[in-house]
C-alpha cells in the first residue's frame, strides 16, 4: 500500500516538475531534460522521507548503571528544508544530557536527526523537535541541543551573504543552573570541531 502511495506521489511531482521546466521556457524533451522530472521526484522522495517514519520506533534506551554526569553526541550532520522556499539548509546537531537513570542508544541520536531534517522545517522548530524528544522520552536531568547552520536561502538567494551562520540553543532542567556544565558541553563541540579541521 505504501509503496503504491509513493509512486502515485512520485507521478504527480514528476508531472508537476515537468510543467515548471515547461513554465520557464525549456523543452521537456530535451535530451539533458528528459529525465529530470523523474530525477526531481525521486529526490524529494528522498529529502521528505522523514514524514513517512516515527519517532518512536527508533528510540531504544538502556540502564545508565549510575552514570549522573554529561553525555555530549556532537557533530551530527543534517541536511534539510527550509519550509519557506523549500532550499535547503544544513549545518551540525550537538546535543548534551544528564542522565536520569536511562541512557540512549548512540545511533539514536542521528536517527532522531534524520527523522526530523527530511521534512520541510525551519532551524528553530527542527531544534525544539529534537528538545521535546530528549525530554518525553528520555527524562533527563537536564539537556541541550545546539544547531549551527547555514541556509542557501540567504547565501544563494534574497541578500546572498555567504558564510552566515545561524545558531539555536535550548537548554533545559539541570543544565540551566550549572554554567559550568554547559561551558565543558561548548568546549567539548569546539575540541571536537577543532579535530576535524586540523
Amino acid at each position: 500500500m505504501i509503496k503504491k502511495e509513493n509512486a502515485k506521489k512520485c507521478d504527480e511531482v514528476k508531472s508537476l516538475i515537468a510543467r515548471v521546466i515547461e513554465l520557464y521556457g525549456e523543452d521537456i524533451n530535451r535530451d539533458g531534460l528528459k529525465e529530470t522530472p523523474k530525477r526531481v521526484a525521486k529526490m524529494y522522495q528522498e529529502l521528505l522521507g522523514g514524514y513517512n517514519k516515527n519517532v518512536d520506533d527508533v528510540i531504544k534506551t538502556f540502564d545508565s548503571n549510575g552514570f549522573r554526569d554529561v553525555v555530549t553526541a556532537t557533530n551530527i550532520d543534517f541536511y534539510s528544508l527550509c519550509e519557506h522556499h523549500m532550499v535547503p539548509f544544513f549545518g551540525k546537531i550537538h546535543i548534551g544530557y544528564i542522565p536520569n537513570g536511562k541512557i540512549l542508544g548512540l545511533s539514536k541520536f542521528a536517527r532522531i536527526v534524520e527523522i526530523f531534517s527530511r521534512r520541510l522545517q525551519t532551524q528553530e522548530n527542527l531544534t525544539n523537535q529534537i528538545a521535546e524528544v530528549l525530554e518525553t522520552k528520555l527524562h533527563p536531568k537536564g539537556f541541550i541541543v545546539h544547531i549551527e547552520a547555514e541556509h542557501l536561502c540567504v547565501s544563494m538567494r534574497g541578500v546572498k551573504k555567504k558564510g552566515f551562520t545561524t545558531r539555536t540553543t535550548i537548554i533545559r532542567g539541570l543544565l540551566n543552573k550549572k554554567s559550568d556544565l554547559v561551558n565543558q558541553f561548548f568546549k567539548d563541540v569546539r575540541t571536537n570541531f577543532d579535530r576535524k579541521t586540523n
